[in-house]
């Protein structure tokens, strides 16, 4: 017995022929890959926790002498969704800069459109507005970046008090999430129903930016079926003009990695201007959806994958 739980629940590390050895008794195949390339690559390219993170993407069997073994699951198919995955991180990761920066500048731009805004007003009151553990945490997160040495400069110029800083120097000192808040202010506080709804799709999108930039898998939870669909209505809208049937657009967005990723993908079709960014986006997701077809083709009896696969690449097809 320990303090972090019972000793009983506690795994024992295994050297990487046991970790083999295990998935075998497990059901796991090597026929597409050979328990030697599996060694290398479980020594040198990944680790045995996150690969076997997309077992949970497979059948088990029930009754018998192979009773919990895992049906029709192969190595290989664990290697090729682990680099799906990484591919689709690197993918999505870009489009979460991409569509921040774009809100960012909205914001400003609509600030200066507004003649009785000054832009400390803004800070000011968005401050105001916060509650005393919200505001002691911005005025935290502010005053931590004082020696950083990208934020720094601007913390010791103007101070670390974020109610007295201009807005366009507060964002640059905020996290996403911070400023996704500060967004959602400045929509009620200008009665822009669009930024509203934009707010909704940033915070779906930093919830993506957190996964890809913590390395997080994204492809093992495409199993998950959640409650209600609480989808933003232009999302649903935008989701239904690509075609896709009302059955499977209700089945996908039920699932909350899959919501996430496509609500990000619209925002981006939506608030991103032509340009260079638009263009890397359009040959990232190019090059995202052959390699998700090269995987739905060999997991092409896994269900949940390719359907999953399929309805992302309909999404780019229509967005991108």
């Amino acid at each position: 017995m320990t303090e972090s739980g019972n000793i009983e629940q506690r795994k024992a590390m295994l050297t990487v022929d046991k970790q083999i050895a295990h998935l075998k008794a497990k059901g796991v195949t090597f026929d597409l890959c050979s328990e030697d390339e599996a060694a290398a690559y479980l020594s040198n390219r990944t680790y045995y926790f996150k690969l076997a993170a997309y077992r949970v993407l497979f059948d088990k069997r029930v009754g018998g002498e192979r009773d919990g073994q895992y049906v029709n699951l192969d190595f290989g198919h664990l290697r090729a969704l682990a680099s799906l995955d990484r591919d689709l991180r690197y993918a999505l990761l870009p489009l979460t800069l991409d569509v921040e920066h774009a809100a960012r500048t909205k914001l400003v731009r609509i600030a200066t459109e507004h003649e009785d805004e000054d832009g400390y007003s803004i800070a000011a009151d968005y401050m105001a507005s916060l509650n005393h553990n919200e505001r002691r945490r911005r005025e935290g997160d502010i005053k931590s970046l004082e020696n950083d040495a990208y934020c720094g400069a601007l913390v010791r110029r103007y101070g670390s008090r974020p109610d007295a800083m201009p807005t366009w120097v507060l964002m640059e000192l905020f996290s996403f999430g911070s400023f996704a808040s500060l967004y959602l202010f400045c929509a009620n506080r200008w009665a822009d129903p669009a930024m509203e709804d934009e707010h909704y799709m940033l915070r779906q999108a930093q919830f993506v930016r957190n996964a890809c930039a913590h390395s997080s898998n994204l492809i093992n939870g495409f199993e998950i079926k959640g409650g209600a669909v609480e989808s933003n209505a232009d999302v649903e809208r935008a989701l239904a003009r690509t075609g896709l049937s009302h059955r499977v657009r209700t089945a996908k967005m039920r699932n909350p990695r899959l919501k996430q990723i496509a609500t990000l993908m619209y925002l981006h079709s939506r608030i991103v201007p032509e340009g260079s960014g638009k263009r890397r986006a359009v040959g990232d997701m190019a090059t995202l959806k052959a390699r998700m077809g090269e995987t739905s083709e060999l997991l092409n009896a896994n269900d949940t994958v390719r359907s999953s696969l399929d309805f992302l690449a309909k999404l780019i097809d229509s967005w991108f």
